[in-house]
């Protein structure tokens, strides 16, 4: 039996296990091969750089509780004509760009996404907002260690608000929509994002069991205060709010942790305004969440749980995630980088 007579839900099954290069290979084959690769894509981690190291640096830095699809293939890194990178807006406009026409032409299989890049905007949003089967979304737009001449370091430090989160959060124009419905995880490095527009996220995807939020500076108690009583209240199983060093991350949100009944990791790292005391207490005496990490400093964040044996399994798959992603790693040193 040749490739070619299978059915093709067989078909792509198949193919939903090639790495994303091979898969672009087998597109190139013939007329058929080609529709058929572009609803096979079911994982896929994207980043588009302004140069090659900046590529290799954010997918090697990776935390080891992200989806480890770069360590199966499915990372494709894109860098961008030299032309195209002389400004902040024009890197940013072009990454977009990029990002979006990929997403536009396969989209429709994609399960599992990352997307590595500097910010949202609305081509990229409106490209987002059309996947239909997404499970799992990953924006990380945090990249501390790149260099550029015109991006000053403090440009790291927070995302603007902007409407642009409208369009992924069902408020868009007069016809409320709903966007994705079936996100299961999402993780925001680094977002503008506001309460009202991760609440509506939120609000129309009930089956969202891991949550994790990275400097999204926008947040406040008005978030928890939702979480508390929203439709994933019960199944949450993941929250992890870090390096966040707003004022309204403080000792009110506590209030709201102990609703979350289903959580079985919650983390606060280099959350500057929040106890690690009170947490460490709280959690011992009434929580009793498995996994808790603290918001010590960056530097050292250590591990309290009441279950010591979630901790050594949690230390052990973070070990293994960072063996996979990096251990067959390689850096090409590239020449004009300055």
């Amino acid at each position: 039996m040749s490739f070619s007579s299978l059915p093709n839900e067989l078909a792509q099954e198949v193919l939903s296990h090639l790495p994303v290069r091979s898969l672009h290979s087998f597109a190139l084959t013939s007329h058929a091969s080609y529709t058929l690769a572009r609803t096979s894509l079911r994982t896929l981690a994207l980043g588009v750089f302004h140069n090659r190291i900046n590529g290799l640096i954010s997918f090697m830095d990776v935390p080891s509780t992200r989806p480890t699809s770069s360590s199966q293939g499915q990372s494709v890194t894109i860098t961008l004509p030299k032309n195209d990178t002389k400004t902040r807006q024009q890197i940013i406009r072009n990454q977009n760009g990029v990002a979006a026409k990929i997403i536009r032409d396969n989209g429709a299989s994609i399960r599992d996404l990352e997307l590595v890049l500097w910010e949202l905007e609305k081509p990229l949003a409106d490209a987002l907002a059309t996947l239909p089967n997404l499970r799992r979304l990953s924006l990380r737009f945090d990249h501390p260690h790149a260099r550029h001449a015109h991006v000053d370091r403090s440009y790291w430090d927070a995302a603007p608000t902007g409407t642009v989160w409208n369009l992924l959060s069902a408020t868009c124009g007069d016809q409320p929509r709903k966007v994705f419905g079936r996100l299961e995880a999402l993780n925001l490095e680094r977002s503008g994002i506001t309460d009202y527009q991760l609440e509506r996220i939120i609000e129309t995807n009930p089956r969202i069991t891991e949550l994790r939020l990275q400097k999204c500076l926008a947040l406040s108690e008005e978030f928890f205060e939702y979480l508390a009583r929203s439709p994933i209240a019960k199944s949450l199983k993941v929250l992890h709010v870090t390096k966040n060093d707003s004022v309204e991350m403080d000792e009110r949100i506590l209030t709201y942790i102990g609703k979350l009944t289903g959580l079985k990791s919650l983390s606060f790292h280099a959350c500057r305004y929040l106890d690690p005391e009170q947490i460490k207490s709280l959690n011992e005496k009434e929580w009793r969440i498995p996994e808790v990490i603290p918001p010590h400093s960056a530097d050292s964040p250590p591990v309290h749980t009441t279950n010591p044996t979630a901790t050594a399994n949690a230390q052990q798959q973070a070990q293994g995630s960072l063996d996979a992603g990096i251990g067959d790693a390689f850096i090409e040193v590239d020449p004009a980088y300055k």
